[in-house]
């Protein structure tokens, strides 16, 4: 299999609700794994992940609000790259970066500095899209 047919695969599969549902539930197992030092929770992750590459029926209806996210992430990667989406990019990866050493460390204070820092960024993009504010 090449390169660009593994992509696909893992790409359709992302995009089928009960399999986006799994990976993002194997990513909460694996915080905690980090937060714990767990093998068996690491364990679980690695089930998780093959689990979520399965082929899994459409649910009737659809979850709206997974929808509504996997459209938003569609949106977001078909935008052209500009200064924005650059800085978004690399705000992404520097909060994963910072998630993962947090649960590594077991600092609470620090995933709880960055869940608040998260949520004013969601106020300030809440404010925008009610034009009380703009960026």
């Amino acid at each position: 299999m090449s390169f660009k047919n593994v992509t696909q695969f893992v790409w359709k599969r992302h995009q089928s609700h009960w399999n986006w549902i799994v990976m993002a539930g194997s990513l909460v197992v694996f915080l905690m794994a980090l937060l714990t030092h767990s093998v068996l929770l690491f364990f679980t992750t690695a089930a998780g992940i093959v689990i979520s590459l399965q082929k899994f029926p459409d649910p009737v209806p659809p979850f709206s609000w997974v929808a509504k996210m996997l459209e938003c992430e569609r949106k977001w990667l078909e935008l052209p790259w500009s200064w924005k989406k650059s800085l978004q990019a690399c705000g992404m990866v520097a909060g994963v970066i910072y998630v993962v050493c947090a649960c590594w460390a077991g600092s609470i204070m620090a995933l709880l500095l960055f869940i608040g820092l998260c949520a004013n960024i969601a106020c300030v993009y809440g404010n925008k899209a009610m034009g009380v504010d703009e960026l």
